[in-house]
């Protein structure tokens, strides 16, 4: 194993049993949430994941570090969906900034996880920090108050995920 630029875990060889070509990396992304954890695997392609518990009890405290538009798309949503649409654009905002960069998430109002997001595309802008980016992200299938997203650096149909209990201490 190694890793990327940022941290993140690569295989820089996988076993020859697995029929890849030479030069092709198995890329690795986690992710914890209290109680779960998820892993996702890609080929050749840096991923980055973000797993969230749906928050319980309003949400129109915790809107800050959504755009205007992403801030309207949680409001009008019915009252019992409104945590759920936060918390899964959290994840989606989280996962592209932790693919582009370590940091960034001071950025996340900036960041519109929503107008582009049909096709996943979600642009990340440029900082004096950052170089930018954009990452092409997922919702990933979860238990009804968890969400969780992956972020990639090209749409790709070959991401596997898995999601694994974590036993309480």
């Amino acid at each position: 194993m190694t890793h990327d630029g940022f941290g993140r875990p690569v295989s820089a060889a996988p076993p020859p049993a697995v029929g890849w070509p030479p030069g092709a990396r198995l890329c690795l992304g986690i992710a914890a949430d209290p109680g779960r954890q998820f892993l996702a695997v890609t080929r050749d392609l840096p991923v980055a994941l973000s797993v969230h518990t749906v928050p319980r009890g309003p949400v129109s405290e915790l809107l800050l570090p959504f755009t205007p538009l992403e801030r309207r798309y949680v409001q009008e949503a019915p009252e019992d969906r409104r945590a759920h649409r936060l918390a899964q654009l959290w994840t989606r905002k989280e996962a592209a900034l932790r693919l582009t960069g370590r940091g960034g998430l001071a950025l996340a109002d900036e960041i519109d996880a929503l107008s582009e997001a049909r096709d996943g595309k979600v642009v990340i802008p440029a900082s004096p920090a950052h170089p930018g980016g954009i990452a092409y992200v997922r919702d990933l299938p979860t238990g009804p108050r968890t969400v969780a997203s992956a972020a990639m650096a090209a749409p790709a149909s070959g991401l596997r995920t898995w999601r694994v209990a974590v036993p309480s201490r």
